[in-house]
C-alpha cells in the first residue's frame, strides 16, 4: 500500500461518491507510480464496482442512487418562482410603508403642479393651438391706477413661454434710448411738435403775434428755439412759460404777481374779458393727439427721423384731414419714433412730450406691435406696458379722453391669410407650412413666428379694460385691415407697405375711421 502524505492522513474523513472516490484514488495511485515504477491501471478499475453494479457507496439505506447524497462540490441554486418576488416586494413594502407613502404623496404634488403650469403655459410653448398658447390669464381689466399695476403676476416675461429667451424690458419702467443720436433727434422733433401746438393755444388767447415771443417761430426745423438761453421747462417762476413769458406784458390782460393770492388774481381776470379768450381756446384747441411707434411716424413723413419719400404722402394725407388750416375737420399733430416700445413711449410723455397745457381732448395712443417683435415680449408683458402708458396720461390729465387703437395685424404669407376659422366658428392658428413670407421681405429684427394670436389676444384684454374705465375708449383697426371670409381671416395686403407697415391707401381708409370715431366720442361732449 502507499503510504499517503501526512495531510491527508490526518484530515477527517469525508464523504464522497464512487466516481469522486476513484478519481482520488488515481491521482495517489499515479503518485505511487512515479515513484515505484508500477503502472497497473486496471487493478484501480478493479477496485470500484461499475455504475450498473449495487454497491453501498451507490446506494443509501432506502435503496435511493447517491447522487442525492449530499455533496460538498457547488450545486446549481434552485429558480426563483413568481411567489418568492411577490414576497419579497411585500416584505418590502412593510419594512419602508412610511417611506412609500411619503414618496406616493410628493409624486401625486408634483404631477398637480406640472398639470397646473402646463394649463397656465409656464414655459415652452407645448400646445399646438396657437391662440390658447398667447391667452392672457391674469385680468388687469379693473385697473384703476399705475400702482395697481404689478411685475408678481407675470406668468412668463418671453413670447416663447419662458423668462430669459428675449431682451424684454421692465413694462413699468420709463426707458429712453439715448445712445441713439437719430432716436434722440427725432424725440426733439416731437418735443417741439407738443410746444408749437401749446404756442398756438396762447396765441389765440391773446392779440400778440407769433413775431411778439422772442427766439420763436413756428415750423422752425432746428434745435436754436427749444435750446436756447433759457432752457428751463419748469412751469414756475423763472421758467419758460413762467415768469418768462406770462407774468410780463400783460398777456392775461391784467398786472399779475405771483405772490398774490391766486383767487384773486383770478377774479381780475374774469373783469377784463378772460372768459371770452378762454372760449376762443376751447374753440380752436387741440382735438387729437396721436402718440406711437413707427406707424405714428409715418404721418410725420420720417422715420426715426429721417425722411422717406414714400411717407410724404402718408404725411400729406394726415395733415389734410387733422388740420382745420388744410381743410380737415379736426386739429390734430402726431408723434411717434420708429422701434419705440412702450417704456420708450412711456419715457417721451414724462421727458417733454407731454408739456404743460397741451390739453388735446383726445388722447389716441398706438403702441406695442415692438414689444411683441422686436424684444419678445409676452403678451402679458406688452399689454402691462400699454396699460401703464394709460395710467400714465390719466395721472397728468385726469379729465382726458384716451383712445387706445388695436395692434395692426402682421403679414406672415403672401396671401395675407391670418387664421383659419373653424366648424364652430373658434379660431384656428395657422400651421408652419402657412407662415411662407420670405425672411428677406420681413426685418431681421423681429421675431419671425405667427404674431396673430398674440395681437388678438392683447387686443381683447385692452377692449375689456376700456369698456371698464369711463373716458377710455378702445379703437378695433382690423374693421379697415382685415377681411373675414368663410373659412378664414385675411390682412387686406393692398393696404400695406410691408408686413408691419400700411401704405398710403392704408391711412387713407384709417384716417377716415378715425375720423368716425372721433365725431361720436367729440359729441358725447357737447
Amino acid at each position: 500500500k502507499a503510504k499517503l502524505p501526512t495531510d491527508q492522513q490526518t484530515s477527517s474523513p469525508q464523504p464522497a461518491s464512487s466516481t469522486s472516490l476513484k478519481y482520488i484514488v488515481m491521482s495517489k495511485w499515479s503518485a505511487v507510480d512515479q515513484e515505484y515504477g508500477d503502472n497497473d491501471a486496471e487493478a484501480v478499475d478493479d477496485l470500484f464496482p461499475s455504475k450498473a453494479s449495487s454497491s453501498t457507496l451507490d446506494m443509501d439505506e432506502d435503496g435511493n442512487d447517491d447522487q442525492d447524497f449530499p455533496s460538498y462540490y457547488p450545486q446549481p441554486k434552485p429558480q426563483k418562482t413568481c411567489l418568492f418576488y411577490g414576497a419579497t416586494v411585500l416584505s418590502f413594502m412593510i419594512i419602508y410603508r412610511t417611506e412609500l407613502f411619503l414618496g406616493a404623496a410628493l409624486a401625486f404634488c408634483v404631477s398637480i403642479a406640472i398639470k397646473d403650469i402646463s394649463s397656465t403655459r409656464g414655459g415652452p410653448r407645448r400646445s399646438n393651438n396657437g391662440f390658447k398658447n398667447a391667452h392672457v390669464f391674469h385680468d388687469y381689466s379693473n385697473i384703476d391706477s399705475k400702482y395697481d399695476l404689478t411685475l408678481g403676476s407675470i406668468d412668463h416675461w418671453c413670447l416663447i413661454g419662458d423668462d430669459n429667451n428675449c431682451q424684454c424690458e421692465d413694462p413699468l419702467v420709463p426707458m429712453g434710448k439715448h445712445s441713439s443720436k437719430k432716436w434722440t433727434a427725432q424725440h426733439k422733433e416731437n418735443m417741439k411738435v407738443a410746444t408749437e401746438a401749446v404756442m398756438k393755444l396762447i396765441d389765440v388767447s391773446n392779440d400778440k403775434e407769433w413775431n411778439d415771443y422772442e427766439g420763436y417761430q413756428p415750423n422752425l426745423l432746428d434745435d436754436q428755439w427749444i435750446e436756447g438761453a433759457d432752457d428751463d421747462w419748469i412751469y414756475e417762476k423763472g421758467a419758460r412759460f413762467g415768469d418768462d413769458l406770462f407774468f410780463q406784458d400783460d398777456v392775461f390782460g391784467f398786472d399779475f404777481d405771483p405772490d398774490q393770492d391766486y383767487d384773486a388774481a383770478s377774479d381780475a381776470g374774469a373783469n377784463t374779458g378772460d372768459e371770452t379768450r378762454m372760449r376762443k381756446m376751447e374753440s380752436t384747441g387741440l382735438d387729437v393727439v396721436f402718440i406711437g411707434d413707427s406707424i405714428t411716424e409715418q404721418r410725420q413723413g420720417t422715420a426715426r427721423g429721417e425722411h422717406v419719400d414714400d411717407y410724404v404722402s402718408i404725411k400729406e394725407v394726415f395733415d389734410k384731414t387733422f388740420t382745420k388750416d388744410k381743410g380737415g375737420e379736426f386739429d390734430g399733430i402726431a408723434m411717434g419714433i420708429a422701434g419705440d416700445t412702450a417704456p420708450n413711449l412711456l419715457w417721451r410723455l414724462m421727458n417733454g412730450e407731454n408739456p404743460f397745457g397741451l390739453e388735446p381732448k383726445v388722447w389716441w395712443i398706438h403702441v406695442g406691435i415692438n414689444d411683441l417683435s422686436i424684444k419678445g415680449c409676452s403678451e402679458e408683458v406688452t399689454l402691462l406696458g400699454i396699460l401703464r402708458v394709460v395710467e400714465e396720461i390719466q395721472n397728468t390729465r385726469p379729465d382726458a379722453k384716451i383712445v387706445i387703437n388695436s395692434i395692426l395685424p402682421v403679414r406672415r404669407n403672401e396671401e395675407g391669410l391670418l387664421e383659419h376659422i373653424g366648424k364652430h366658428h373658434e379660431d384656428q392658428a395657422l400651421r408652419k407650412k402657412e407662415l411662407n413670407m420670405l425672411d428677406s421681405s420681413m426685418s431681421p429684427k423681429r421675431t419671425h413666428v405667427d404674431l396673430w394670436p398674440s395681437i388678438v389676444s392683447i387686443n381683447e384684454e385692452l377692449s375689456k379694460f376700456a369698456s371698464k374705465h369711463k373716458g377710455i375708449k378702445f379703437f378695433n383697426a382690423d374693421e379697415v385691415f382685415v377681411e373675414e371670409r368663410e373659412d378664414a381671416k385675411y390682412l387686406k395686403v393692398d393696404l400695406m407697405n410691408d408686413p408691419v407697415h400700411p401704405n398710403l391707401s392704408g391711412h387713407k381708409k384709417w384716417n377716415n375711421a378715425i375720423k368716425k370715431r372721433l365725431q361720436e366720442i367729440l359729441k358725447d361732449d357737447l
